[in-house]
């Protein structure tokens, strides 16, 4: 994440950390699409908001939502080969709002905006811990808000700290490709994820007689944590949640450096071309003012980031706080 305007190429959030085994979760297979077994109270369908699905919709059912399950404590792989999350079990609860029949697709996160926007689309939405971005949004996809998260460095105990986007030159940091962390890290010294220089833009860390950063991105979350354990990197950087999350998983071997920066919301990802936010926007609602959003956000340990009603909106893409990187 990062000031406005923002970069093309840009990714989810997550924030807060919270215990593996007590999280009511979505249940699924880690391969294909299957029907996700609930284990907490589902909200019981509203004709009202069902019938603001438009037909065209309607004929996608059952709705694959895509998501890519490397980014616990959000949407992961578990140890017995199930993908679970509770952006997951949200997912499901406006699936129930809206009255239809719902699958979870694990996928690479990068693939998600493209096949949504197909034209023979494979996935209806997803719940993926997307950030808003002007760009993504040009491309042709709405963003409806249902969490905030910011970004956080993972740094191993006893490793070089940071509290600063300045002190990741001439230093490596591992991310997950198609992430705003990747983003800001290449913004950061002027570049375009993977390289080429952005026209017009700073290389800040050379602007100040440092070595660049060397940005080292991974397809998936767990391999940029594995990284940073091994030493490979010298930092990790993530969204918050997430950050937070693998502090728990490996005590004494990863701590948060520094302060949460750029936070921004999470949004429900769906083709403008749909006329689907309405309907999803509701559902939202609904599962917020009547209490099974904040059941599922305070099981999961990530109350923190919770949003109100009236923060759901369609394609904010505004900050709170202080941002990570300068514009670029």
């Amino acid at each position: 994440m990062h000031a406005l305007p923002r970069p093309a190429h840009l990714n989810r959030a997550r924030r807060a950390a919270f215990a593996a085994l007590a999280l009511p979760v979505i249940v699924m297979s880690a391969c294909g699409s299957t029907s996700p077994v609930m284990t907490s109270p589902q909200p019981a369908t509203q004709s009202s908001i069902a019938n603001e699905i438009p037909a065209a919709v309607k004929k996608l059912e059952p709705f694959v939502i895509a998501a890519d399950a490397s980014y616990a404590p959000n949407e992961y792989v578990n140890a017995n080969g199930q993908v679970v999350g509770w952006d997951l079990e949200l997912a499901q609860d406006v699936c129930s709002v809206l009255g239809v029949s719902c699958t979870i697709q694990d996928v690479t996160f990068d693939d998600i905006i493209p096949a949504l926007l197909a034209k023979n689309p494979k996935y209806a939405i997803s719940f993926s811990s997307f950030t808003p971005t002007a760009d993504r949004e040009a491309s042709g996809i709405d963003f409806i808000t249902y969490y905030q998260a910011g970004e956080s460095w993972l740094v191993r105990v006893g490793g070089p700290t940071i509290t600063a986007a300045s002190q990741m030159c001439g230093k490596s940091v591992a991310v997950e490709s198609g992430t705003v962390e990747e983003s800001d890290a290449y913004g950061y010294i002027g570049q375009h994820p993977g390289g080429g220089a952005i026209k017009g833009d700073t290389d800040h860390c050379t602007a100040a007689g440092l070595q660049d950063i060397n940005v080292e991105s991974f397809p998936s979350q767990t391999n940029a944590n594995a990284a940073l354990i091994s030493g490979r990197a010298d930092y990790g950087w993530a969204d918050q949640p997430v950050a937070d999350y693998q502090v728990k998983l490996e005590p004494g071997k990863l701590r948060i450096s520094g302060q949460p920066c750029s936070i921004y919301p999470y949004g429900v990802a769906v083709a403008k071309s749909l006329g689907f936010d309405k309907a999803i926007e509701d559902a939202l609602t609904y599962v917020i003012n009547h209490g099974f959003y904040g059941t599922i956000l305070k099981n999961a340990g990530v109350s923190d980031g919770a949003v109100t009603a009236s923060a759901v909106d369609v394609n904010d893409n505004n900050p709170v706080g202080s941002t990570c990187v300068p514009s670029y």
